[in-house]
């Protein structure tokens, strides 16, 4: 009897498969090679979709302000009152653009809006406490968070009728009496310089600048700044051109678009330095310990230049109570006049929001195509492009147990082809390329060029909720790694786990795709996570 129960189960397993095998697709597909731009190039190029990425500089930031929470009773006037203060204390360093009650599509962008205060308003011991919080209206991004706290001011009954107690409203003072009986009177608010500091924050980003060369001097539009590397070096937003000099070379001058909020990378490299190189450690979520050579370094992210040539032992640690508790140990190969990367994405959440920029570099051999991440990943064409991949590859990963979820939104989410590419450091490779309808798998050797479909499949039933995912499992103790489509397995491919790994969201030049490429993408290491966990317990 057991046995009838399990061939219905499996019976039912298959019929409520995500995809089914359709006949394969008879074509070669060619595989996908990294690229960079020149340098020289504006780094990042502009997106064509974020406002904010401004060609002017600009010193005073616009504001507008957004009802989040507002506390039930509260009269209209009363409200009216504490948003003039609100106003009032922020005109000091910033210019007011009032929003409609219901405010419309394109609003931010054609108030030029540059951080919008988020109200919160709560009653507590009779005194009415105004949470702000200062968010970029593209991106979500925190700016920070500063607290008003009013105070309720009553009509005392026990006056006489001659006498009169006013408050101010707006540009006018209004007596207290039987028309207004009661009011807000301002308790307490965040200091000048906390507010100054917050609205400029909104028209600033930074770069991090790295040299072949430790001690390159930098310029910045003509002005010396420090030497490399500069870490986090605070800037306008707008158009800047860098420039690097050392001893016995020209001044070298390259251009940088600044985006307030965000920070660039930048890294010179000298063509008679052979023996240095930069290494660059992130973790997500940061803060895990780095280890070199047994020399504590820094919590992640890390980066340091200057770095001679070869092979570094490294650790990723936990300390919580003075103790330790290693995360991940592996090697990392530092070669001359290059960025060595290495990313440890071990709870990963939304791999493509702002939050993850640090995680991808740009891939392309034209100018002419950009990703950028106002708020999500987008891809960006303002012309023809050359025959090829373009898109984003992330950082080398370490090689273990990995959990990775991609959701590809539903058919007409996706006006072009779509690639998500894994490859290692031998250049074996698999890909999954997407054209609207059908998933098509193919496998790369090291030395192939281009390699035919090896299975095709079609989503059964679109969920507009859930969308289309597929996973990628990495199981180093078997070798393998596993490709669902949905909850079919669909290959279990050999794979060596003897170095690092790449992925790589992509685009093919003859079905180009602008716009979002994908709707999530989550990165976990679940041994790690598991432990995490334990730890908070």
């Amino acid at each position: 009897m057991k046995y009838v129960y399990l061939l219905a189960f499996c019976i039912s397993l298959f019929s409520c498969a995500s995809v089914e095998k359709i006949e394969t697709l008879n074509r070669s597909i060619a595989k996908p090679e990294f690229a960079s731009l020149e340098s020289g190039e504006v780094e990042p190029l502009p997106s064509g979709r974020d406002y904010k990425e401004r060609l002017v500089n600009k010193n005073n930031p616009n504001f507008s302000l957004l009802w989040k929470e507002i506390p039930e009773g509260i009269q209209p006037q009363d409200l009216v009152l504490v948003e003039t203060r609100i106003i009032q204390h922020h005109s000091l360093f910033g210019n007011f653009k009032k929003a409609p009650k219901n405010i419309p599509d394109g609003f931010y962008e054609s108030s030029d809006v540059d951080i919008v205060l988020n109200l919160s308003a709560k009653m507590k011991d009779n005194r009415l406490q105004v949470d702000v919080h200062y968010k970029d209206p593209v991106l979500g991004i925190s700016f920070g968070q500063t607290l008003f706290v009013f105070t309720e001011e009553r009509l005392d009954p026990s006056k006489t009728k001659n006498s009169i107690d006013v408050f101010h409203s707006k540009q006018l003072l209004v007596p207290l009496g039987n028309d207004v009986s009661s009011y807000f009177s301002e308790l307490s608010a965040p200091k000048e310089d906390e507010v100054k500091e917050i609205l400029n924050s909104s028209l600033f980003g930074s770069i991090s600048v790295f040299s072949s060369t430790p001690g390159t001097s930098i310029y910045l539009d003509e002005t010396e700044i420090g030497k490399a590397p500069l870490i986090n070096f605070k800037l306008i937003n707008g158009k800047h051109k860098i420039g690097f000099s050392k001893p016995g070379k020209d001044r070298i001058i390259r251009n940088i678009l600044v985006r307030a909020g965000k920070t660039n990378r930048v890294f010179q490299e000298w063509n008679d330095d052979i023996s240095q190189g930069t290494v660059v450690v992130t973790s997500f979520p940061s803060g895990l310990d780095l280890y070199i050579n047994d020399q504590k370094k820094g919590a992640t992210q890390y980066a340091e230049a200057g770095v001679p040539y070869g092979s570094y032992p490294v650790r990723l640690v936990r300390t919580k109570e003075s103790r330790k508790f290693e995360y991940s140990k592996f090697s990392v190969q530092i070669r001359p006049k290059k960025i060595t990367q290495v990313a440890f994405p071990f709870a990963l959440e939304d791999g493509i929001g702002w939050e993850a920029e640090e995680f991808w570099n740009l891939t392309t051999k034209s100018p002419n195509f950009n990703a950028s991440f106002p708020g999500k990943l987008n891809f960006n064409k303002s012309s023809n492009l050359p025959a090829g991949w373009y898109g984003v590859y992330s950082e080398d990963l370490i090689p273990e147990r990995m959990n990775c979820e991609v959701n590809f939104g539903l058919e007409k989410e996706l006006n072009g082809g779509l690639g998500i590419f894994f490859t290692d450091q031998k250049n074996h490779s698999i890909l999954v390329f997407v054209d609207k309808n059908d998933f098509h798998t193919v496998s790369y050797s090291a030395p192939e060029k281009e390699a035919p479909v090896r299975s095709s499949y079609r989503w059964k039933k679109n969920d507009p909720e859930d969308g289309r995912k597929i996973f990628i499992e990495t199981d180093p103790e078997k070798k393998i790694i596993r490709l669902k489509f949905g909850n079919k397995l669909v290959e279990e491919i050999p794979w060596e786990f003897d170095g690092f790994w790449n992925l790589a969201v992509l685009t093919p030049a003859e079905s180009p795709l602008t716009g979002p490429p994908l709707r999530t993408l989550k990165i976990k290491y679940p041994d790690i996570i598991s432990f995490e966990e334990r730890l908070k317990k």
